[in-house]
This record gives C-alpha cells, structure tokens and sequence, in this order.
C-alpha cells in the first residue's frame, strides 16, 4: 500500500505535468458554486446516447441547453481554480471526441474522469454513483433525507468555521489557507478527540466502565472512513441479524 502525506499538506497533486491543486477555504463559496458541474446525474437522462458519452461530452452536450447553460461557465472556473491557470479551452474535434487544454497540455476525456476524481478525493466532494439505478438512487436519497430529519442538526459551514477558530485558537486568515481537507478532516479529528477526553473523564471517575481497557478511545486513535451510503444501506446478513433479535423470521431473498 503506498502512503502519501500530500492531502494533508494540502500539496498538489501532479498529472501528466499539470499541477492540481486543492482548493483552500478562502475559495470555498467559489469552488462549491463551480464543482456543480461534476455532480450532474449523468444515468439520471436514462437516454442510451447520453449513457454512452463521455461525462465530458455530456456536459458539451447539457450546456447547450437554455436551462443549463451556465455548466461550461462552471467546468472552466473549475478548472482555472483547481489548475491555477486561465490557459483553458475546450474543444470537440471533427469525430466528435471532446478534450480540454490546459497551459497546452491536450487532456482527454478519460483524463477528464480522472481528473474528476482528483478533485474530489482532494476536497472530500461525493460524487454521483454512475452505476446506480434511478429507483435504488432515488430510495437511497428519500431514507437519506428521512435519516436526516431524526438527527441533530448539524453546524453550517460558517458556524463550523467559528468551532475551528474556537477550538483551536487559529485565526481566521489562517483558517482561509487551510485546504477544505484539512479544515473538514481537522474538525473531524477535534471532534473525536472531545469526544475521547470526555469517556476517559466519565471511566476515570467511576460514571461508566469497560470490560477491557484496551476498547478506551484514544485522542490518536484511528477514525474509520465511512463506507458510501452505509448510513441508509445494510447488508442481507445485518438485516437476518436484527430480524432475529427482534424473533422475527429472517429474509428468504439472497439478494
């Protein structure tokens, strides 16, 4: 497995000699307000052209469009904030294949995918499953949107920035040079380690107890990665599991 530091150093990362770099906190509003291009639910049209294109040419194809007409406004400031460059042009050539150049480096469209992916792993953006159904994805939003109405919630990204500046003492200039993974996964971990320190306080005192110590949090312990929609999906298993905690009979469906 390799490891890499890079996100948390916020350094870029580097494809076929382009630089593309994580997006800081300063140019959140602009960054959020652009990435909209590359969560439009390409399967959503069902047609089988739009299927088969290339999510590059789908977006050629919807900006030309009266209602989405600002989507390649949206991918070229993408595309200058995450490169750093106002060299960027777009273009289809005479067998319909699309490419983007950017500084003169000519990107294909399977580039263009991964280079989608980059950007959101480097700013922590949940991209639209392409190989989900329209009936699952629209039950998996729908228990989303009911799971959310039961939780507490959650501080907005400005009232987050407040908590960051609170808890850790950093200013706020210094809060906007942060990339947006280091202040999400800094939060988080401020969040686990407050978390942590109050169960040690409640076990120390006598409040609760633990049959083995070692099941302690720990400021520095490791916090796991959220699997996609595993907050409104479980598995077959799971489900039999809590069918018979409940005496009731387990699914017969393998699926």
């Amino acid at each position: 497995m390799k490891y890499t530091t890079n996100k948390a150093f916020g350094k870029p990362f580097l494809y076929k000699g382009l630089n593309i770099y994580p997006v800081k906190m300063k140019d959140t509003d602009e960054f959020y307000d652009a990435v909209q291009c590359l969560l439009l639910p390409k399967n959503d049209f069902q047609q089988p052209e739009i299927i088969r294109m290339s999510y590059l040419l789908f977006l050629l194809t919807v900006s030309q469009s009266n209602d989405e007409h600002r989507v390649l406004e949206k991918l070229l400031a993408l595309y200058r904030l995450v490169f750093k460059t106002e060299d960027i042009q777009i273009s289809i050539n005479e067998k319909g294949m699309a490419f983007v150049i950017v500084n003169g480096i000519t990107l294909h469209e399977r580039d263009f995918d991964t280079i989608k992916t980059i950007i959101s792993e480097q700013n922590l953006i949940d991209l639209d499953d392409e190989f989900i159904d329209p009936d699952t994805k629209k039950a998996i939003q729908e228990a989303r949107a009911f799971m959310a109405k039961r939780k507490t919630k959650q501080a907005d990204l400005e009232q987050q920035i407040i908590a960051y500046h609170c808890k850790s003492g950093l200013p706020y200039h210094e809060i906007e040079q942060l990339t947006l993974y280091q202040f999400h996964k800094g939060l988080l971990r401020m969040d686990y380690m407050v978390s942590s320190n109050a169960i040690l306080h409640a076990r120390y005192s006598g409040m609760i107890e633990f049959k083995n110590d070692q099941d302690l949090p720990h400021w520095l312990g490791h916090i796991e990665e959220p699997k996609k929609n595993e907050d409104v999906i479980i598995t077959k298993s799971t489900f039999d599991q809590q069918m018979k905690k409940l005496g009731l009979e387990p699914s017969s469906n393998k699926k």
